[in-house]
């Protein structure tokens, strides 16, 4: 009995048959091949949907008229204090006059010989701190300088108060911060035991100052609650009034402006890539592009009435599809129209980068066109799996039928052989 494919023959069965199944398996290749075109096709779906979702950033620094509302701020004297600006603030100018500067109240205890010496040997000796009208209590009985500072820090019902060491002339004393500055976090300290009394330390003191000539108290040298939208930031007391100017930042605007610029041109430049690559002439790109000229080529009627289109404003669309910026223009612009400049980007109806900041947001969304394309080609992954399965049980049934066909070949040829090799052999006898 044959027992391997080709004994009986001499034919190479396996080898003939894996050029038959070789041939036989092209449709799987070709559904490879085109899985790998779906995947290429949804990697650059996802590309184009990055590069939307960064230009829709942009806008939105854009779309909204507060964010126009930039200003630079300028201190006199920037030794004795520095500002900021939000966008609640006004263009204006302001004289400040520091007279004090806020300061956290320290407490100090006696001197000890060093951080390791215990300060009470007192049974239910206590320590208790006091900041405004709140206070706890820690124990101190046989605890060493060190530890007494750590079960200040430590304490869980801490009212507001930082514990250090400092190692002075005299020894180890123990020194005790309110966190916050302020004559309102003055803090008092009462101890049981004789043995570690303190002793005064840094005052507590109210930031004192003038603004436009009116006074003002704040328990910190950070204030933002004077001048609207501004924080003033002291460092040191001042000889005489210091000018504080907030001026409208032209500089910012415009770089958010040419980011508008950067993001759209990064779509086009992403859609011009893709286009000669993954998805030529494919019909979402096109759409994509389509709403954007459009959005960008419709005028923002009756926002403003010295601009209704970006060119007048500086930004141009040039031939290659790409927009440009012109630095001059635009500053121009914003000088001769502010609020005309802003609106043209950011009024609620029909501003450009409402516009386009809402275009983007659809086409991104999660059943927006790009990821309806990413569903469709997700699908098609699905039913190519399919066809990939039934194609593979269709080669396990061909290669089972072809071997077993080649084993009745090789069956019969070998029958054939010996019957041949008999008459041979009998001829031979009957010549001989």
């Amino acid at each position: 009995m044959i027992s391997a494919p080709g004994v009986g023959s001499g034919l190479d069965v396996n080898a003939i048959v894996s050029q038959l199944m070789a041939f036989e398996s092209r449709p799987l290749q070709q559904l490879d091949k085109r899985e790998a075109q779906y995947e290429a096709q949804l990697s650059a779906l996802g590309k184009l949907k990055g590069a939307l979702a960064s230009f829709q950033d942009a806008m939105s620094a854009l779309s909204d008229k507060s964010k126009f509302n930039v200003y630079a701020v300028q201190s006199s004297d920037e030794e004795v204090l520095t500002a900021s600006a939000t966008n609640d603030a006004s263009a204006g100018s302001f004289t400040v006059e520091v007279t004090q500067l806020a300061q956290h109240h320290k407490m100090a205890s006696d001197p000890f010989a060093d951080a390791d010496t215990v300060v009470s040997n007192t049974g239910g000796a206590e320590a208790t701190i006091q900041v405004g009208a709140d206070s706890f209590t820690v124990g101190i009985e046989n605890k060493t300088l060190a530890e007494v500072r750590d079960a200040i820090n430590d304490a869980a019902d801490n009212v507001g108060v930082t514990a250090t060491i400092i190692n002075e002339d005299l020894g180890s004393r123990l020194i005790v911060t309110a966190d916050e500055s302020g004559s309102a976090n003055a803090i008092t300290m009462s101890i049981t035991d004789a043995t570690m009394t303190t002793i005064a330390g840094a005052e507590a003191k109210d930031a004192r100052l003038t603004v436009d000539g009116f006074n003002v108290t704040r328990s910190s040298n950070v204030i933002d609650d004077v001048i609207e939208g501004v924080t003033l930031n002291f460092h040191d007391l001042s000889s005489g009034p210091v000018t504080v100017g907030l001026t409208r930042d032209n500089e910012e605007i415009a770089e958010s402006v040419q980011a508008f610029v950067d993001a759209f041109n990064n779509v086009r430049q992403t859609a011009s890539d893709l286009r000669a690559g993954d998805l030529a002439a494919d019909g979402t790109l096109l759409t994509v592009e389509s709403r954007l000229l459009s959005e960008l080529n419709k005028p923002a009627g009756g926002v403003s009435p010295r601009f209704s289109y970006l060119s007048e404003i500086g930004v141009s669309l040039q031939k290659d599809g790409k927009l440009a910026l012109d630095s001059d223009k635009v500053e121009t612009a914003l000088n001769d129209d502010f609020t005309g400049f802003a609106k043209l980007f950011a009024d609620p109806t029909d501003g450009f980068a409402v516009r386009l900041e809402d275009l983007a947001e659809a086409l991104v969304d999660d059943d927006g066109i790009i990821d309806t394309r990413t569903d469709s080609l997700n699908d098609r992954i699905e039913g190519l799996d399919d066809r990939r399965a039934a194609i593979e049980r269709r080669l396990e049934s061909t290669e089972a039928r072809m071997r077993a066909q080649f084993a009745s070949l090789d069956s019969l040829l070998g029958q054939m052989q010996a019957t041949s090799n008999f008459l041979t052999q009998q001829l031979f006898v009957l010549t001989a």
